[in-house]
């Protein structure tokens, strides 16, 4: 008996060590399917991103962008409802990355200090312009080419640009509350930043009446103008101190 009872426990192990052996190579297949379904969904999206970038949203059809990545159309639709679902998902998808970006560029700044704001300022509209000229396409794309799909998709793509708005009116109200700033409207002033700022990236884009530098420049001065208009005693109190600190740095 003793035998039987070993050969059983033999063969309990080996079925308990390959089921672990199953699992793991089931996990293992579900990453791999799970990194080509990535891949698959990410070509499509990349491919529509550009077709609708250059002709539009309602001159691109399905089997344009299927015919573009070599796929059938049966593919397609086993990663997006239709068109416009494909479309929602890459603007959302670009205007979240926008978002990141412009956050990635609100690093801690010493606020009271003249310099660092104006280099924060500069670095952070330079960076603002890579971003533009390295994905003009998507960039086109989110300003100008989603509009006028339905009034849902507009309402969704109206919510992402006011998410970017009101990033920037939180650091105004954390300014007011330090008792730097006073007198503006954290909203306000935040719409009209992000605005300009959007509308300067679109018309250096397409007209090209103006350099790079020339638009970051002034993008600094006019942000950092509309900064000092506000600053309140205290505020001001502090850049003089500053600069008279500075002055009294030997050379």
């Amino acid at each position: 008996m003793a035998p039987r009872f070993l050969d059983m426990e033999t063969r309990a192990g080996k079925s308990a060590e390959e089921a672990r052996h199953m699992k793991t190579a089931d996990k293992t297949i579900n990453v791999l399917t799970g990194k080509k379904k990535q891949l698959i969904r990410d070509t499509i999206m990349e491919a529509a991103e550009e077709l609708f970038s250059m002709h539009g949203y309602h001159n691109t059809q399905v089997m344009d962008i299927v015919k573009s990545v070599g796929m059938s159309a049966g593919t397609f639709y086993n990663y997006f409802k239709d068109k416009r679902d494909l479309f929602g998902q890459i603007t959302s998808r670009n205007l979240e990355e926008l978002r990141f970006r412009i956050r990635k560029l609100r690093e801690p700044v010493n606020i009271w200090d003249h310099g660092d704001r104006v280099d924060k300022l500069n670095q952070s509209y330079g960076a603002y312009f890579d971003y533009v000229t390295s994905h003009r396409q998507q960039f086109l794309m989110v300003l100008r080419g989603s509009f006028g799909v339905d009034e849902e998709m507009d309402s969704t793509i109206w919510e992402h640009y006011s998410n970017l708005a009101q990033d920037l009116a939180e650091d105004i109200q954390n300014w007011l509350d330090m008792g730097v700033i006073e007198g503006v409207h954290p909203i306000t002033m935040a719409y009209a930043v992000v605005g300009m700022t959007m509308h300067l990236g679109h018309s250096f884009l397409m007209e090209e009446k103006f350099t790079r530098e020339e638009a970051i420049e002034t993008l600094t001065t006019m942000s950092h103008l509309m900064f000092e208009s506000h600053m309140t005693q205290a505020g001001r109190k502090a850049l003089e101190e500053m600069q008279k600190n500075n002055a009294e740095v030997p050379e």
